[in-house]
């Protein structure tokens, strides 16, 4: 398989995983919007968490797009 099909899949599932991620947090502030401050501390927590894993993700993508071109 050439380099550059596995980094394309790579890719296509970093995607996936980060659309995933950003679907998952919105899911979070709906949920946390309902609750209101009872659960802020806790979601904010969690937040900054998952805004961790999304920066991560973008940063593979990053590379594996540079990698792929």
């Amino acid at each position: 398989m050439a380099i550059t099909t596995v980094l394309k899949e790579n890719w296509k599932e970093g995607k996936v995983n980060l659309q995933n991620e950003i679907s998952s947090l919105k899911k979070c502030m709906t949920h946390y919007k309902v609750e209101r401050k009872s659960e802020w501390k806790s979601f904010k927590n969690k937040f900054n968490d998952d805004m961790d894993n999304v920066k991560k993700s973008l940063k593979e993508l990053a590379t594996l797009k540079k990698n792929t071109n």
